[in-house]
């Protein structure tokens, strides 16, 4: 049984939010221990890291044929 796309919005707003929270995590703990340019490089590689993880588990959606 394929879900509707519909029912995926609120698993994927959990996702980005866990995301962001983790982005501010990793930004708030290097800034405390290592300095403001340590703090936004963490973030932005954090960032990019649940990025490249959202399109991998889209793709993977996608080949399943969960997503259109």
């Amino acid at each position: 049984m394929s879900p509707e796309s519909s029912d995926l919005w609120f698993p994927l707003a959990l996702f980005v939010f866990f995301a962001l929270l983790s982005v501010l995590g990793a930004y708030l703990a290097l800034n405390a221990l290592r300095g403001r340019r340590a703090a936004i490089t963490g973030a932005v590689a954090t960032a990019v890291f649940f990025a490249v993880l959202l399109a991998v588990v889209l793709a993977l959606m996608r080949t399943a044929g969960l997503v259109h």
